[in-house]
């Protein structure tokens, strides 16, 4: 079976990933099928298209969490280059995890405002929703993160800003 199939499922996930990862799809493919020999019918191809679509599909999920994950670090690595000098690295640490756990709509409409300096309406009309929508997210967020667990100057900057 892997001698006969092999090279049309990789053909198959190489369209839909790339040949660079479709070996590692063709692989967890024959993975699945011998652990499940019992379930393969016959013929065999479209059994193992259908695992193989699975397969791709988990990758491609894979990918794309890894990707917003790259994003998220490029935008707190940013946010925290600018940071206060008077925050310890693990609270920098943790607000940055805090961040993080935001919503992006939240997180947008927090840093706008407590970092950006913008007013509500300025940053309401920069997103193109209403300023109670923005001091909503903004509520939201502040909830979320619990400023006051950090700097009084911290707490005292992201009141004065929204």
């Amino acid at each position: 079976m892997w001698r006969d199939e092999m090279p049309r499922i990789f053909l198959y996930a190489a369209r839909h990933v790339g040949a660079a990862d479709a070996h590692d799809v063709a692989a967890e493919t024959f993975t699945v099928a011998w652990r499940r020999c019992d379930d393969i019918s016959d013929p065999p191809f479209p059994w193992l298209l259908g695992v193989a679509r699975h397969v791709v599909s988990n990758h491609v999920r894979t990918l794309q969490r890894g990707r917003r994950l790259q994003d998220r670090v490029r935008l707190l690595t940013a946010v925290t280059g600018q940071s206060s000098p008077h925050l310890d690295f693990a609270e920098r640490l943790e607000a940055l995890q805090r961040l993080a756990a935001l919503s992006e709509k939240e997180r947008e409409a927090l840093l706008l405002t407590a970092w950006d300096g913008l007013s509500a309406e300025e940053a309401a009309r920069l997103l193109g929703v209403s300023p109670a929508a923005v001091r909503k997210r903004i509520s939201r967020a502040r909830a979320a993160i619990d400023v006051n667990e950090f700097s009084a100057t911290a707490d005292t900057d992201l009141q004065e800003k929204s």
